[in-house]
């Protein structure tokens, strides 16, 4: 496994991916926590920029996108958006950042706090 190989049973493994933003971060944890996908992979604007590449991110988030991810070849990922009827996609392993859910993970929990949390702060 490299380092943009990311294997997901709990937020530090997701802090310590490679790129993403915080957000980005936060974003992969709540997909693993309130989806299904097994595979969430976080790629750089020229890749999605490129005319050739068909890849739907998710909402909310400019480099996220689901599906399923398989190991083509040295230097590259089969990466299949099959919800949406479209051909797969190859993807260089040396640009992208690839989370997959650890078997039998089902949350992740977060550092990050909603602001409903500091409702009960305002009398202090």
């Amino acid at each position: 496994m490299t380092d943009r190989h990311i294997a997901v049973s709990s937020w530090d493994d997701i802090d310590a991916a490679p790129e993403a933003s915080p957000r980005a971060k936060q974003r992969v944890a709540t997909i693993i926590t309130e989806q299904s996908w097994d595979h969430v992979v976080w790629l750089p604007s020229w890749l999605l920029e490129d005319s050739d590449k068909d890849i739907e991110t998710v909402e909310a988030s400019d480099h996220l996108a689901v599906g399923g991810v398989e190991d083509y070849s040295d230097d590259a990922w089969q990466f299949a958006q099959t919800h949406r009827n479209v051909l797969p996609e190859f993807l260089p392993k040396s640009s992208v950042v690839v989370f997959e859910r650890a078997r039998g993970v089902e949350e992740i929990s977060t550092p990050q706090t909603g602001l409903t949390a500091f409702a009960g702060d305002a009398d202090d």
